[in-house]
């Protein structure tokens, strides 16, 4: 699953922050330790030659009364020089007890006798404590000895240690305190894309005249939003195009379609007709009817889009509006044995009586298309909520879940084969849906596979006067 790009902005600002802390940490740790190693070596190279220039071999405790004098400048106890003869054993020690054995291998003191100075980390003693250790050659003639300087790393181990200790602490509350500025920092930063995101997703086929806020400045944002509105601007020139091309190609298909219904009619009426001409006149017939009414279908949505839909509002008694509709519906229920039922008391509501009737013939008529064949479908009136509403009731296959919120959209089918057959055209629900919204009412529809379909309006009241 894909993170929001607030989280994935957060995490990779974490990891590449903390990548470089490690980086910073390993760095500082390495660098410390070099420089206070390079510090000791420093001071073991004058420890060493004051040694060599104090010490003439003239007689015992010479060389450990030198030594303590060169060695008072290190940590007491913890350092120690010594002088090895030419066959690498310890002839004189002062300081710390581990130079009474030999602090460098017969290697490293052949090399130093050889004039090469010798320098080595050591672990001495039982506790393997590290020294840092410096071999010289220490010339008297006729031999030539060496002189050893050693210095305990333990000071320096443990400020290292501490500096660690420091950034193992110090790294994960750093990077914590990162993660939450990152992420305060990456939502403010895409505030502006959530509210465009918002603004978006709110903005319909019925709403392309609006605009989405451009915030201020020239940034990538500004120019996203631009963008966006430019796309909007198209969309909103297409649909009027498209919403005036559909007026336009009505109007003009009203006039022919209707001469065409009258041709029709009057050929049916000779009584010349064979069998056969009078099936395939009245089988144009029906499909020019049908193509009328889609027209008038079309004229009434563009006349909604272009917000042209008058309502002329009257008290409508509920009960004699259902009536005519039922009546009107009749014979298409009877070709199929569909019984319809009405419960209705009486009920009025402020409404255009013609454009409700055709809402309601609209919601009845798709409930005998799949009421099936000796089926019903019931229209009850009923007051909830100082609300009418009138629901109407199938006995048919139903409506999937996964395509019960499409049935109100345009040109949708739920089962296109049967809508064509019987001559429905996908938009008497999506018009029922705009009249009624248009007298400031709801319209819903539930449903579940195999227990049939129900369809609502709901209006507000308005009660006859006396």
């Amino acid at each position: 699953m894909s993170l929001p790009v607030r989280v994935r902005l957060t995490a990779w600002y974490v990891l590449l922050l903390g990548a470089i802390l490690i980086f910073l940490g390993a760095f500082l740790t390495v660098r410390l330790r070099a420089d206070l190693v390079q510090g000791v070596d420093q001071s073991l190279d004058s420890r060493a030659a004051q040694i060599s220039l104090g010490f003439q071999g003239k007689g015992e405790g010479e060389f450990q009364d030198v030594s303590d004098a060169s060695l008072a400048g290190l940590s007491q106890g913890e350092s120690a020089a010594q002088l090895l003869s030419p066959g690498g054993a310890v002839l004189e020690t002062s300081g710390d007890p581990a130079a009474r054995l030999a602090m460098v291998d017969a290697v490293a003191a052949a090399r130093a006798r050889n004039g090469s100075s010798v320098r080595q980390t050591i672990a001495i003693g039982p506790d393997g404590e590290p020294f840092r250790v410096l071999a010289v050659p220490m010339r008297l003639p006729p031999r030539t000895d060496v002189v050893v300087v050693a210095t305990s790393l333990e000071n320096i181990n443990g400020s290292v240690h501490r500096l660690l200790v420091l950034l193992l602490v110090g790294g994960p509350m750093a990077l914590a305190l990162a993660g939450i500025g990152g992420w305060a920092l990456a939502r403010k930063a895409l505030r502006p894309v959530s509210l465009m995101t918002r603004k978006a997703a709110e903005i319909g086929s019925d709403r392309l005249q609006e605009r989405i806020h451009v915030p201020r400045g020239s940034d990538e944002l500004t120019r996203l939003a631009e963008t966006l509105n430019d796309m909007l601007a198209r969309l909103e020139r297409g649909a009027e195009e498209h919403r005036r091309f559909i007026a336009d190609a009505s109007h003009e298909l009203r006039t022919p379609l209707a001469i065409m219904a009258s041709e029709l009619d009057v050929d049916l009426r000779s009584p010349e007709l064979s069998p056969e001409s009078r099936d395939t006149l009245e089988s144009a017939r029906e499909e020019v009817h049908r193509m009328a009414r889609i027209v008038e279908d079309l004229l009434t949505l563009a006349r909604i889009d272009e917000g042209g839909l008058v309502l002329v509002r009257t008290p409508v008694e509920l009960r004699a509006l259902i009536g005519r509709v039922v009546d009107d519906l009749r014979p298409l229920a009877a070709a199929e044995a569909i019984r319809i039922h009405v419960h209705c008391d009486g009920e009025v509501v402020d409404a255009d009586e013609a454009k409700l009737g055709q809402a309601l013939a609209n919601l009845i008529e798709n409930g005998l298309k799949y009421a099936g064949s000796g089926g019903e479908v019931a229209i009850d009136v009923s007051e909830a909520a100082r609300e009418v509403v009138l629901r109407v009731t199938d006995t048919g296959p139903g409506i999937p879940r996964a395509i019960l919120p499409h049935v109100f959209d345009r040109f949708f089918r739920a089962d296109t084969s049967r809508s064509r057959d019987r001559g429905g055209s996908g938009l008497g629900l999506a018009i029922a849906q705009a009249i009624v919204h248009a007298h400031g009412g709801r319209i819903a529809a539930e449903s579940a596979p195999g227990r049939g379909s129900s369809f609502s309006i709901a209006l507000p009241i308005t009660r006859a006067a006396g």
